[in-house]
């Protein structure tokens, strides 16, 4: 069976489709004509989001004309859930497996599917598919946006590659395979997720508060590059290098310093003079700046265009005003483009100044106010496709968030481009919880990781802070310094995103640009000078566990209100808000009864899905006030 390919320059999204049941009308006219007008409404819903969204594949958004030819690799793969001998084999029969596209769970879930409820084991893969003939003279890969667990790929029937942990990108070179175009190819990904303490996040699914969900559950590319290309920052390996790396400096509403540097490699095998033309257009595409340089390059060689030019009263990003800057990037020999790709960027100066708080753009910007985000979805686990995680962003935005923790891991790109585009100020962490092994080798897939998630979401202007550390673990002193010594090597720049931690580990107090802390860590004695972020506050979930958490409320005691019971969380939020109130439930929304009124605030879908506590709903109230 040959697979099929969608050629695309803009998002590939999945549509439902709807049947009909035979036999006569119960309805009359102007019902039956209303139910297809909602029909039709529904079908034109990804097509609408569709026309508001970009997606970027492999860190960039695709650009016309660029000779980089990018291939939807998501339909018409084969599935089976479990391990089976020899499902690597080219002449394997796997005519009676599932046919799926990806993103793919592995096991539709409930809304509730922590504690070790989730199927955990092998899931095998298999794609036929043939390389495109405009793909001659190209160098093709594969880039998968993130498969759960451990992975282990097969081409052809042989094992060429194998990739550790479930959230960050990997790219399967195909033409170093000897694949060229017209032939046919077998593709076979064997995925586990089952528990493993030797990489992150490393904690058994039993005691964890979210599920590893397996399967290949992000995007997958086909990627076609000329012999002279932009290399892949994840794949050139190179510290603060690889890729196009956009930088700032002197940012003011007159001027702002602009820095590109762009890595270009040579795989053939002669030497080339080409030239890198760096442009950066405003939001209606009108070019602002043009730079051009041309760079000489051995067979085999890797070379650093670094380009700087400043920009006259830049328009600044900001959570009000999510400014977008595209900065088009071309590889060009005479008049022909090589290769290319656009960068979406923000110009903003983000500083966090101790006890006088945040401030954006050289004005103090307030509280930041926001919630923590899990991947996962109701049934389709970690799946999402990329119109949802944009409906996830916008509907935290339309909440009152300005800024999104994501917990625990990296997460999908299509949301990093939401949260650039919907001005959500971004924590972006490093896979871990609750969970420390002492193998050194352990220690070094953290950082391997941190390194990885710095590469790939360096140039988003959402990005606010990294969180280099294991979330909620007892890790060492020396792992807490070499994490945060990774942040400024793979961001040596001014405006660098700054680094969080708990400032109750070993090494953070003392050492870190933003620490983590509970309420009434700001009034003790040693208090810490800088400033103190908290990244959990009266959270409620819904998981198998919640019963013995008295500051935790689980779904299965009904939509009666929940408050919450440590007394420091009632104290703070008496003394934060002076509001008292109560929560009710209803088919419309959420209700926050304060005394003087009843505000209505409208929260469901995805948002609903997890479970708000009233701080949380006070916090997002007062989000909305005026700032002073």
């Amino acid at each position: 069976m040959s697979g099929s390919f969608s050629k695309t320059t803009r998002p590939f999204f999945k549509r439902n489709g709807y049947k009909r049941t035979a036999g006569p009308s119960l309805f009359p006219d102007s019902v039956i004509i209303m139910k297809k007008l909602f029909i039709l409404l529904v079908c034109l819903l990804p097509v609408l989001a569709q026309a508001q969204m970009e997606t970027s594949v492999a860190g960039f958004i695709p650009l016309s004309g660029s000779g980089r030819i990018v291939y939807n690799f998501n339909p018409g793969w084969r599935f089976h859930r479990g391990d089976i001998k020899g499902a690597e084999a080219v002449r394997f029969d796997d005519t009676s497996w599932q046919v799926v596209s990806v993103p793919h769970t592995v096991e539709l879930m409930p809304a509730e599917a922590s504690g070790c409820r989730n199927y955990q084991g092998v899931a095998w893969y298999r794609k036929h598919f043939v390389i495109p003939q405009d793909m001659k003279g190209k160098e093709v890969s594969l880039h998968f946006e993130g498969a759960m667990g451990k992975q282990v790929i097969y081409l052809n029937g042989k094992r060429v590659q194998e990739h550790l942990g479930g959230y960050l990108p990997f790219t399967v070179q195909l033409t170093e395979q000897g694949v060229q175009p017209g032939d046919s190819c077998l593709l076979a990904v064997m995925t586990d997720n089952s528990d493993d303490k030797n990489f992150p996040p490393g904690k058994r699914q039993y005691t964890l508060d979210f599920a590893y969900h397996g399967g290949i559950y992000r995007d997958v590319w086909m990627i076609g590059k000329s012999s002279v290309a932009i290399t892949d920052a994840l794949e050139a390996d190179k510290v603060a290098g690889g890729g196009v790396f956009v930088h700032f400096d002197n940012i003011s509403g007159k001027k702002a310093e602009v820095y590109v540097d762009t890595e270009v490699h040579n795989s053939g095998k002669r030497t080339r003079t080409v030239a890198v033309e760096t442009v950066l257009v405003d939001a209606g595409d009108v070019p602002v700046k043009r730079v051009s340089q041309q760079v000489k390059l051995q067979a085999g060689e890797s070379k650093t265009v670094r380009q700087r030019f400043a920009v006259r009263n830049p328009k600044l990003w900001s959570p009000d005003s999510p400014y977008l800057y595209r900065i088009q990037s071309r590889v060009k020999a005479g008049h022909e483009v090589l290769d290319g790709g656009v960068t979406r960027v923000g110009i903003r100066k983000a500083e966090f100044k101790g006890k006088d708080g945040f401030w954006l753009n050289g004005k103090p910007f307030g509280q930041l106010v926001g919630a923590n985000r899990h991947q996962d979805f109701a049934y389709v686990g970690n799946a999402l496709p990329n119109s949802q995680q944009w409906r996830d962003a916008k509907r935290l935005r339309d909440a009152g968030c300005t800024i999104i923790r994501v917990a625990h891991y990296p997460q999908d790109p299509a949301f990093m481009d939401a949260c650039d585009e919907m001005g959500l100020f971004v924590i972006v962490a490093t896979p871990g919880w609750q969970y420390w092994n002492k193998n050194p080798e352990f220690a070094k897939l953290v950082h391997r990781n941190t390194r990885e998630m710095i590469r790939r979401d360096r140039n988003h202007p959402s990005v606010l802070m990294w969180e280099p550390i294991l979330n909620e673990t007892p890790y060492p002193r020396d792992f807490a310094l070499e994490a945060l010594r990774i942040t400024w090597e793979e961001f040596p720049y001014p405006g660098r995103p700054v680094a969080a931690a708990d400032v109750h580990s070993k090494g953070v107090a003392e050492n870190y640009d933003v620490v983590y802390g509970w309420p009434g860590d700001d009034e003790k004695a040693d208090r810490p000078e800088q400033c103190i972020f908290t990244r959990e506050f009266g959270e409620n979930v819904d998981d198998w566990y919640a019963h013995n958490n008295n500051n935790r409320a689980s779904r299965s005691w009904g939509n009666a209100r929940c408050w919450c019971r440590h007394c420091h969380y009632q104290r703070v939020m008496m003394k934060c808000t002076a509001l008292q109130g109560s929560l009710s439930v209803g088919r419309n929304g959420i209700l926050l009864t304060i005394s003087g009124g009843i505000i209505p605030i409208r929260i469901s879908g995805a948002f609903m899905m997890r479970s708000v506590s009233l701080n949380t709903l006070i916090m997002l109230f007062a989000a909305s006030l005026p700032r002073h």
